[in-house]
């Protein structure tokens, strides 16, 4: 069997953003906890997030496992189900940590920007994020009925259209982060601190929009 390099590939990237991701967080955690001592429920709410794209990258090191990266003709049915079954688990840490890490930057919002405008618009987006978060993952549960269609592929069974719902979930994702990276910076431009602070300061949100 020919070596699956995409597949190698998709787990190595996966690492190294997962690893960046926890360094990220890691040092978040150690800034809230043991320097500032005052951390908040966002703080768990991205921890939980980190676990859940830790969790991604195994499913993703599974499905190499069972072939993910080759041409269909080299994997046998036993194999093509177990890939089935960790892309099935794939999407459900995927989708949760989206949703996690969503979640978690709005709280910080709410924290850091208290004016009543802002607050109601953050609460409208976090509804839309609660919503897609819920939608997505429970679509990805039972996208197909029995459940364990979705790598058996049995008869009688009832699917989604999982290509069309992927792509509707990719938009309402994209248009969710353009949202909550665009939410705070009327506010920053409106603050009275140097024009170099203000810069600085929409400089990191769009580096945590990238």
């Amino acid at each position: 069997m020919p070596e699956g390099v995409r597949g190698q590939e998709a787990v190595r990237v996966s690492a190294a953003f997962t690893a960046l991701a926890g360094c990220c967080v890691l040092l978040r955690l150690y800034t809230r906890f043991c320097i500032v001592k005052c951390a908040g429920i966002e703080d768990y709410i991205i921890s939980v997030a980190l676990i859940c794209s830790v969790g991604l990258t195994a499913c993703i090191g599974v499905q190499v496992q069972y072939g993910m990266g080759l041409s269909g003709k080299y994997l046998s049915e036993s194999d093509l189900r177990n890939s089935l079954k960790a892309f099935w688990a794939s999407l459900i840490v995927y989708y949760l940590s989206l949703g996690l890490t969503k979640i978690s930057i709005l709280l910080q919002y709410r924290r850091v920007f208290p004016t009543r405008g802002f607050q109601i618009l953050c609460w409208c987006i976090f509804s839309v994020v609660i919503c897609y978060t819920v939608w997505t993952v429970f679509g990805s549960i039972f996208a197909c009925v029995p459940v364990r269609a979705f790598w058996t592929h049995e008869k009688p069974s009832k699917c989604i259209n999982q290509f069309a719902m992927w792509f509707t979930n990719a938009g309402i994702n994209i248009v969710t982060d353009f949202a909550i990276i665009i939410l705070p910076m009327p506010l920053i431009r409106k603050l009275n601190i140097a024009r170099r602070q203000k810069q600085a300061l929409i400089g990191v949100f769009a580096v945590g929009g990238l």
